[in-house]
């Protein structure tokens, strides 16, 4: 619904489709703001990844005090330098989120020995730079969110680079991990509306795809083995009945005809 008020689907719907980035970040981030933020939103912001230790406390701090409604939502905020997805904010911090789903970054520096955050053409830096303009004395905090492949591709890359604003906070999310944690909640106890909106949070991301292996069930490993051999059985299984076995021996250097009758 979302990315069809703000004209990221097109009135004939020519561009919808499954894989659209837009309509997931729509269809999620749209159906979460429904629910205070200890219910929803913290149960995604649990799972981001910093580089360092004492940001993720911190973090885990602020999210551990937010409660209610008490943020602002601003889908597709567009500034100087693009368009960022969407926007978190209250007056203790601002939040940028950066979403992709089968897309990777749109743009990069062509070369690859630029440190300066100033200049840098990246997505990443860029919207950090904006970040950095938005914050307004508040914590700043830039976050990717992709499949898991696709954000540990970007994580490493940007890891060994200083392209991000010092005053922006860089975080990394994976569909996969927001999953999981959704899945690990109890709903028990809570108003029938809320339970839906979960199980369709849950039934949205298990559509597209962000089923992380957890490995095999531990009742495979715990059938009997045996030295005895395993027969298979089927009625178009081939038996010594059904065999037809040439009546005559085949000799080298003679020349046969195939009869099919």
């Amino acid at each position: 619904m979302l990315a069809e008020i703000h004209n990221k689907i097109s009135q004939a719907g020519s561009n919808l489709s499954d894989r659209l980035e837009d309509k997931l970040t729509g269809d999620f981030f749209g159906t979460i703001r429904y629910l205070p933020f200890e219910l929803g939103l913290k149960h995604v912001f649990v799972t981001v990844e910093f580089s360092q230790d004492q940001i993720k406390k911190n973090w885990l701090k602020f999210i551990e005090e937010q409660k209610g409604y008490i943020v602002q939502w601003e889908f597709w905020h567009r500034g100087e330098e693009g368009e960022i997805d969407l926007l978190i904010s209250n007056d203790k911090a601002v939040i940028g989120i950066e979403v992709k789903y089968l897309s990777g970054i749109s743009s990069e520096d062509q070369d690859d020995g630029i440190q300066d955050y100033t200049e840098s053409l990246n997505q990443l830096a860029r919207y950090s730079r904006m970040m950095e303009k938005l914050s307004n004395g508040r914590e700043a905090y830039l976050l990717f969110l992709a499949p898991y492949e696709m954000m540990n591709t970007v994580k490493k890359n940007i890891d060994n680079r200083s392209i991000i604003s010092p005053s922006v906070k860089l975080g990394f999310m994976c569909w996969q991990d927001i999953l999981e944690s959704l899945k690990s909640l109890n709903l028990d106890g809570l108003e029938i509306g809320q339970q839906l909106i979960l199980n369709d949070l849950q039934a949205l991301l298990t559509k597209k795809g962000f089923i992380r292996f957890n490995g095999f069930s531990s009742k495979i490993f715990n059938q009997p083995i045996t030295r005895t051999a395993y027969s298979f059985n089927h009625e178009d299984s081939i038996s010594e009945g059904t065999w037809a076995w040439p009546g005559k021996i085949i000799e080298e250097d003679v020349f046969y005809v195939y009869n099919n009758d």
